[in-house]
């Protein structure tokens, strides 16, 4: 389960006050199995390949080596990228830089809103200017220098510049309603916000598939370039007791940008659908295909989403209550000093982020050990439910999970730190071997997680 781009990540991360820039999107990249693609063909399935399907996760030396070097540049890239995120906060705050906005802001008015609207974008861009060469990095060179690209410059840098515009956008509204709720809940404001914080994202859940995800990609309804297979999926989720309209299953044109394969399921109430990319149906045949879709829809039938939700809310809430502890005291000892005047003035906004980017950073074991366990339940629907619409579901996911290892260049033993810091998913081994061997139906056992009605 994820959102396309990471872009839901981050601007969610505006609305909890989190790091508005590239850290984020950067950790979403992270141990996420099967989303980089490192080859340029697309072979048909063998014969040899469906007869003889993985029971364990495997690579040549040659793999292994850049399996290993491509990971570890990621992890460097995410520590790195979180450390450049406080540094940019207390850039911002101990130099002046978000005091002299605040007094731009209020040198041209002294309404609130239209002060939200001068001081945001100033500060949002200032932060992302400063790590733009970071971002740049991270998502232009490394994925070029590994082959798992396929995008411009001038075309990253346009997504980056909708990124961007998105998140100043976001955050007038945001920095507007946090310093009206703390002007008006001096000793509450933590919580008065996080209420209002579910509103906000909740409806970005459910604008993003329809109003940020067409900013970057292309959307067509599956059932005109695959109706076969539509049909198979049709099948497989009346397994399920679900109906899920053909309408809100999507291609995506993912090859125009790179060579990673996916699929996702995202939105919410209206907006809620499945997504594949091109680059998966072209590298998978259709049971593969069905497996990585069971998987998906497994995140819909699971409740998932709202699941996922509830916890990031929950998470808000706490940090939003230590950032009201810790930044009375900061700016209590420090804010004479560097001109901020309380948690009222806009000039404390930076403490704000550097706490509440800390928070995130030391929540992430918690977050990323939740995103496994849905995971590996998701990975559990899928084989249940393609069970009697796929010949052989075990030998489907495990060549898919193969076949997405080698070509993401999937790091084929993580540490035990890694795996329990950043992996959103079970490392590939273990997918692996729980697809070769979990066979309810061979056992006379029932289905677990599927619930036909």
């Amino acid at each position: 389960m994820k959102t396309s781009r990471g872009w839901f990540i981050v601007i969610f991360a505006v609305a909890v006050l989190a790091a508005p820039t590239g850290a984020e999107a950067r950790a979403a990249s992270i141990a996420l199995a099967g989303q980089r693609v490192a080859s340029e063909s697309t072979p048909q399935p063998s014969a040899s390949r469906q007869e003889n399907p993985p029971t364990h996760y495997t690579l040549n030396p040659e793999q292994r080596a850049k399996a290993v070097a491509y990971a570890h540049a990621r992890y460097a890239i995410y520590f790195g990228g979180v450390a450049l995120s406080l540094g940019i906060y207390f850039l911002l705050w101990r130099a002046g830089i978000a005091r002299a906005f605040r007094n731009w802001a209020r040198a041209l008015s002294a309404r609130p809103f239209v002060q939200a609207l001068v001081f945001a974008p100033l500060f949002f861009a200032a932060a992302a200017v400063i790590e733009l060469p970071l971002d740049y990095y991270s998502g232009f060179v490394i994925e070029h220098r590994f082959g798992l690209s396929t995008q411009s410059a001038g075309s990253w840098l346009a997504d980056w510049s909708k990124g961007l515009a998105i998140i100043l956008i976001t955050g007038v509204v945001v920095v507007w309603i946090l310093y009206g709720v703390i002007r008006r809940g001096p000793r509450r404001w933590w919580f008065y916000f996080w209420l209002v914080t579910i509103p906000l994202a909740l409806g970005l859940v459910l604008i993003e598939p329809l109003v940020i995800d067409p900013l970057f990609f292309k959307f067509t309804p599956l059932e005109t370039t695959q109706p076969e297979l539509v049909g198979r999926i049709e099948a497989m989720l009346h397994r399920a007791g679900l109906q899920i309209p053909t309408s809100r299953i999507f291609e995506m044109n993912a090859s125009t940008k790179t060579k990673a394969l996916n699929a996702y399921v995202n939105g919410i109430g209206a907006s809620k659908r499945v997504v594949v990319w091109d680059t998966t149906l072209k590298r998978l045949d259709e049971d593969e295909t069905l497996l990585v879709l069971g998987h998906e829809t497994g995140h819909y039938v699971l409740g998932h989403i709202p699941q996922g939700f509830a916890e990031f809310e929950a998470g808000a809430l706490v940090a939003f209550w230590l950032g009201f502890l810790l930044v009375e005291r900061i700016l209590k000892r420090w804010g004479a000093t560097t001109g901020v005047e309380g948690v009222g003035d806009l000039a404390s906004f930076p403490v704000l982020l550097l706490l509440v980017t800390a928070f995130s950073f030391l929540s992430s074991p918690i977050y990323c050990g939740f995103s496994r366990h849905v995971e590996h339940q998701a990975d559990q629907f899928g084989l249940e439910v393609a069970y009697g619409v796929v010949p052989d579901p075990n030998g489907a996911e495990t060549r898919s999970l193969q076949i997405f290892g080698e070509d993401d260049l999937e790091e084929p033993a993580p540490s035990p730190f890694i795996k329990f810091w950043l992996y959103t998913h079970p490392p590939l081994d273990e997918r692996i071997r729980f697809a070769a061997s979990y066979k309810p139906w061979a056992e006379g056992k029932p289905m677990e997680l599927l619930r036909p009605k």
